[in-house]
């Protein structure tokens, strides 16, 4: 692998993701339109030919703060709606967030409040690198409204697909592959791994390596994709932090309810039963506090003592 090939930016960061699908250039139309048409299973006269961008990416104006959401807003030929997002780090809830995104966008799309027909249907893309959907080992699931028992469709105006990039692997020669698996291996190994022979296998891809080293050359680019990585690995390594604090506190609780009914248990031996009022100060009572009181049982002379224990 050569230099320039080793310092392509990651396709999967939402920010080259967008660069390259989310602009208004030829192009960039040109390999969203073959991405799209190969998710979605689009073939003859169902195939989209022409999009609009609804937010068409712009380096100049993105400030590059980490709360931008960087997703893709389109509309094809039919007026359908379709939104695509990428995501690397786990979210919490993301089923129900790719939810209200389908909901937001769908209500977008009706033009008068009294006029239900003129709702289009929306779709919304997510493509992540870690896993969500537990029940199949399938990399792409898609989600329609169907009839519990029969299976028949109610409307076609939802439609959800994940595509879970850690699931997808495939010992395929290029040749071989279906369109999906070409786009998936471009964007999961473009400038990690020699995909030399996987984009002779098709002309959009060819464009999309193109588009990747020319994005991957621009320092103002590089800059903000810097800057929105380390944004990233700082969200992850704080979520990381809280959720191991949140564990140890979590032990930490437990045992310190433990030690709390233990020591409620010799008291009552020691003083009869404790007053409910005691019993709820001493559950209450931190671990140190608790420690205290476990050392000093045997000398305690009355409820009293206990009393001021927990109170100091």
């Amino acid at each position: 692998m050569d230099k320039k090939e080793q310092s392509l930016l990651n396709p999967l960061s939402d920010i080259v993701f967008k660069a390259l699908f989310g602009t208004e250039e030829k192009k960039s139309q040109i390999i969203l339109i073959d991405f799209l048409n190969s998710i979605l299973s689009l073939e003859g006269e169902e195939k989209i030919v022409s999009i609009v961008h609804m937010n068409p990416f712009n380096l100049q104006e993105y400030k590059g703060d980490k709360e931008s959401i960087l997703d893709l807003k389109i509309k094809n030929q039919k007026e359908e709606r379709i939104n695509i997002e990428v995501q690397i780090n786990n979210i919490d809830d993301f089923r129900k967030r790719s939810l209200y995104y389908w909901a937001k966008m769908y209500a977008e799309t009706i033009n008068d409040a009294d006029r239900y027909t003129t709702l289009k249907k929306s779709i919304v893309i997510n493509i992540m690198d870690f896993d969500i959907i537990n029940e199949t080992e399938r990399y792409h699931t898609e989600y329609k409204i169907m009839e519990k028992e029969e299976k028949f469709q109610l409307i076609d105006d939802l439609e959800i697909h994940y595509i879970e990039l850690r699931k997808f692997k495939t010992e395929k020669e290029p040749e071989n592959m279906k369109a999906i698996e070409l786009w998936l291996n471009f964007i999961k190994k473009a400038g990690k791994e020699d995909i030399k022979e996987l984009i002779k296998r098709k002309e959009e891809l060819k464009i999309a390596m193109e588009m990747l080293k020319k994005i991957s050359a621009d320092e103002l680019l590089r800059e903000k994709y810097a800057a929105r990585e380390k944004a990233r690995l700082d969200a992850k390594s704080s979520m990381a932090y809280v959720e191991e604090r949140g564990r140890a506190e979590g032990k930490a609780e437990g045992k310190a309810e433990g030690k709390a009914e233990t020591l409620i248990k010799q008291l009552s031996k020691k003083f009869g039963i404790l007053p409910a009022s005691l019993q709820d100060k001493i559950l209450k009572a931190s671990l140190l506090k608790l420690d205290l009181l476990a050392e000093e049982i045997f000398d305690i002379a009355s409820i009293d003592e206990v009393e001021k224990m927990i109170r100091e």
